[in-house]
C-alpha cells in the first residue's frame, strides 16, 4: 500500500487541513492502513464506501476488520463514512442480466447502522452534517435501485450551505453526469480500484465506466479525487496499480 498526498488551495476553509481518504478496503486486514493513520494523524478521515463486503451479512465475523479499521479511525480523528455498492446491495449490478439475478434486495440493517454509529462514525447516508465549519455530505450508491440511480433530492439542500462543502461519494462515473455543474468543492470517491491494470495513466476496466475508463486515480478538474483503493487482491489481480491510502492537504 502506497500514500499519495494531494495538495488542495481552497481558500474558505482558512486553515491547515489533512484530510485521509480510506476506501475499498473490502473487509480486508487493516493494519498498514491502521499504522498511515496513526503516523499521518490527519484532521478528518473521509471513507466514501466499500470498507465492508458481504452487506447481507454485515454483523456475522466476516465484516470484522472493517469495523476494527473504523474503531481505530475515530481514535485518530473525526471519521466520516458514506454507502458504496457493497453496503447497499449494489454487487455486480453492472453486469447484464443482474436484475434477474439478485434476487432478494441485500442493504444495511438497522443494527449494522446503529453498530457503526456507536464506534463513532459519522454516517452519512444521502445526507450531511457541519463540522468545524465545513459541510460534509455522503451520496449513497444507487446501484441496488432499479433504474441504478442515486438519490439527489438532498444534494441542493447540501450545495446552499454557507461555506466549504466535501462529498464523499463512491462512484467517481457520478461525477460527470450529476455532480460536475454542482457549487461542491471537493468531491471524494472509490469504486474504480484504479481500472485494475493500469499502464502509466490509461486503465483498463472499470465498473460503471467500462472499458478504459476515465475517472480511476488521481484529481479530476481540480476538485474530483479518486482513490485506488485498499483492497490488495481478488478473482483479478491488479497489475501495475498499487493500492493507496490517500491524503489532501490545504
Amino acid at each position: 500500500m502506497k500514500e499519495t498526498n494531494y495538495n488542495f488551495n481552497i481558500a474558505r476553509i482558512g486553515k491547515s487541513l489533512c484530510i485521509a481518504v480510506v476506501s475499498d478496503l473490502h473487509a480486508q486486514e487493516p493494519d498498514e492502513v491502521i499504522a498511515s493513520l496513526k503516523k499521518k494523524s490527519p484532521d478528518y478521515i473521509l471513507m466514501p464506501g466499500d470498507i465492508f463486503e458481504f452487506s447481507d451479512r454485515i454483523t456475522d465475523g466476516r465484516n470484522e476488520n472493517g469495523f476494527r479499521l473504523l474503531n481505530e479511525a475515530v481514535k485518530i480523528a473525526p471519521t466520516f463514512y458514506s454507502i458504496g455498492n457493497h453496503e447497499n446491495g449494489g454487487v455486480g449490478s453492472w453486469k447484464p442480466g443482474w436484475d434477474k439475478k439478485r434476487g432478494k434486495k441485500r442493504e444495511l440493517l438497522n443494527e449494522d447502522v446503529a453498530r457503526i454509529k456507536e464506534i463513532g462514525a459519522i454516517f452519512l447516508d444521502d445526507s450531511f452534517v457541519l463540522r468545524d465549519g465545513i459541510a460534509f455530505g455522503g451520496l449513497t450508491s444507487g446501484l441496488s435501485s432499479d433504474e441504478h440511480i442515486p438519490n439527489l433530492d438532498w444534494l441542493d439542500d447540501f450545495c446552499s450551505v454557507d461555506g466549504t462543502k466535501i462529498l464523499l461519494c463512491h462512484h467517481p462515473e457520478y461525477y460527470k453526469t450529476y455532480l460536475k455543474d454542482k457549487k461542491i468543492d471537493l468531491i471524494v470517491a472509490g469504486h474504480a480500484h484504479g481500472g485494475q491494470w493500469r499502464l502509466g495513466r490509461l486503465a483498463a476496466f472499470a465498473p460503471g465506466q467500462g472499458i478504459f475508463p476515465k475517472y480511476t486515480k488521481g484529481v479530476y478538474d481540480k476538485r474530483l479525487v479518486v482513490s485506488t483503493g485498499l483492497k490488495k487482491s481478488g478473482r483479478i489481480p491488479r497489475i501495475f496499480n498499487e493500492p493507496e491510502i490517500v491524503y489532501i492537504n490545504f
